[in-house]
């Protein structure tokens, strides 16, 4: 998201895929603010091996 609003503070609402949970996150930039539960966790659609040989880009910084 950080691409889409720079230096701006995101506020995203969503619901667990799985439980139906509600899920709130807060970000600036490369920075997560708060994420609510604590015990939420993220998913990318990516092999973490190119997040770890540096294969992906993240986008302009």
């Amino acid at each position: 998201m950080r691409w889409l609003f720079p230096r701006k503070e995101i506020h995203i609402e969503t619901r667990c895929l799985d439980c139906g949970d509600p899920i709130r996150i807060r970000m600036r930039d490369d920075e997560i603010l708060e994420v609510d539960p604590p015990t939420a966790v993220g998913h990318m659609n990516l092999p973490f091996a190119k997040v770890l040989t540096g294969a992906v880009s993240w986008g302009a910084g």
